[in-house]
């Protein structure tokens, strides 16, 4: 299988040869520290060249990439360049209401109070945050991106920033109305579905049926902070995971680790990858290789 149908083949519950793996971004240092573990000649600087055959290395078949707001002609250059030059499943990113208005406040306590005080200030922002994302969103799929992520920030470790009630009151219509135009904008543009993930960091599970309910077709993060099977139950064998593995089980869980992982998010559709989204420069490349080439190993023998 190539990646794309690799990946496209589990979000919708089909046979894989083996289980897709994908992160938002490699950080150079690591990038360098895992080409020097491989046989074939380094390049010289980490350039494309180097990204891509560091995400080779570790066998990666998705990766998810963000708009250049340096250049507002052209904010899915990266990603176009991607998908003219290699195989990989490219996922856009595109900010959800809630962490659209939040990121625009200097003080993010301002924001949560707005949330209480000030709601029709809030709704104008929300409204303009989403058309923000649709006309990203189009952008991104005219470029090539083969699926989406709609990033919403909305929790941390012990829950939501808010509560669930004004999360449903004034978030979540906008969230399903972004969700919706998106998909009618791929069906539009591609002629065909187009898988969108939800992102949020932190404790989201008193909100996973309402994200299921929307359409979402899968998940990412997946902190430990959660129960991953309590997750799993939640949301059924139909939507699918991505993410669950913390950065520092690199180096104290090793194997092991992702055989906990696997336990729980499999069977179902499932992704395997950090719960961070990018492998940062602090990690031993030997030990990030090891693990995910014990998932090609494992996963699926």
């Amino acid at each position: 299988m190539t990646k794309i149908e690799r990946v496209l083949a589990m979000i919708r519950g089909e046979a894989v040869d083996k289980l897709p793996k994908g992160e938002f971004f490699i950080e150079d240092a690591l990038v360098s520290g895992l080409l020097q573990l491989s046989p074939s000649p380094s390049p010289q600087s980490v350039d494309l060249e180097a990204r891509m055959k560091a995400c080779e290395l570790l066998g990666l078949d998705a990766l998810v990439f963000m708009a250049d707001q340096k250049k507002p002609g052209r904010p899915w250059a990266e990603l176009q360049q991607w998908q003219e030059e290699s195989d990989f499943f490219l996922f856009s990113l595109l900010d959800g209401p809630f962490q659209g208005v939040g990121y625009t406040y200097p003080d993010f306590t301002d924001f949560l109070m707005d949330t209480m005080r000030d709601k029709e200030k809030i709704e104008e922002l929300v409204k303009e945050s989403i058309q923000r994302s649709l006309n990203l969103g189009r952008a991104a799929i005219t470029s090539g991106a083969h699926g989406l992520f709609i990033a919403d920030d909305i929790a941390y470790n012990h829950g939501l920033y808010i509560s669930p009630r004004i999360m449903r009151e004034m978030f979540f219509p906008y969230l399903k109305e972004l969700l919706q135009g998106l998909s009618r904008t791929a069906r539009e543009v591609t002629g065909r579905e187009m898988p969108i993930f939800f992102h949020s960091d932190g404790d989201i599970r008193l909100i996973l049926q309402d994200l299921k309910e929307m359409g979402f077709n899968g998940i990412h993060s997946l902190e430990s902070v959660m129960d991953l099977a309590q997750v799993r139950e939640a949301v059924g064998g139909d939507m699918c995971l991505m993410g669950g593995y913390e950065l520092g089980w690199f180096e104290t869980g090793g194997i092991h680790k992702v055989d906990e992982l696997l336990k729980v998010t499999l069977p179902g559709g499932y992704i395997f990858g950090s719960s961070a989204g990018i492998l940062d420069s602090s990690l031993s490349p030997r030990a990030v290789l090891e693990v995910y080439r014990y998932v090609d190993e494992i996963a699926y023998s």
